[in-house]
């Protein structure tokens, strides 16, 4: 063995633990902050719903005035943040939940993934959500009502995807738990043409 190769050798066992320790801070530093977009897939299609506020998991930075032109116009601000495409709701599991009110021409039967398994794809912890629709109208839900109605967030109608201008993306609406006909109350709760929901 030369003395180059000694060298080598002795200095073996350092030279590794180094390079251990400069991987370990490297994985340190890659699951800080910027790491929680990796716990939902970044969205491949068309977004239709942004979820902000107290959210853990995320696939999006945070606001930019320029790049979130219509979320600034309604002067909506938010860090990391989930967002959603048509097929992510779907993977959630589409259920199905009939809806008739007085004031509709006919009952109508809607389909998406429930409420709650949105707001758990997104690792929602608060309490209370507004769902907030194109125009701006906001639907403030406390944690109660979510536990008490089935809630969904319907990106079909009568099987047939709801469209800008047709009360979409998406319509978010919930069926009574004691059978009884929605009210007019109930009816003004279920916010159509949703995109946004704030966690707080």
């Amino acid at each position: 063995m030369t003395d180059f190769q000694s060298f080598c050798w002795s200095r073996r066992g350092p030279a590794l633990r180094l390079f251990g320790a400069v991987l370990c801070a490297l994985f340190v530093l890659n699951a800080g902050p910027g790491a929680q977009a990796a716990d939902l897939p970044k969205a491949s299609g068309p977004v239709v719903l942004t979820v902000a506020g107290q959210v853990s998991k995320t696939n999006r930075p945070g606001f930019s005035a320029f790049e979130d032109g219509f979320l600034n116009y309604h002067e909506k601000s938010f860090g990391p943040a989930a967002e959603f495409d048509l097929a992510m709701l779907e993977a959630l599991g589409m259920q199905k939940v009939e809806v008739s009110f007085d004031a509709w021409p006919s009952s109508y039967t809607f389909e998406g993934p429930w409420l709650k398994d949105v707001l758990t794809a997104a690792g929602a912890s608060g309490r209370d959500i507004t769902i907030v629709a194109l125009d701006g109208f906001g639907s403030e839900i406390s944690a109660e009502d979510i536990a008490a109605f089935d809630w969904i967030v319907g990106v079909k109608r009568d099987g047939r995807y709801l469209t800008i201008g047709q009360r979409g993306p998406l319509w978010v609406v919930y069926r009574r738990p004691d059978g009884k006909a929605p009210t007019a109350e109930d009816e003004q709760r279920w916010p159509w043409a949703s995109f946004y929901i704030e966690v707080k």
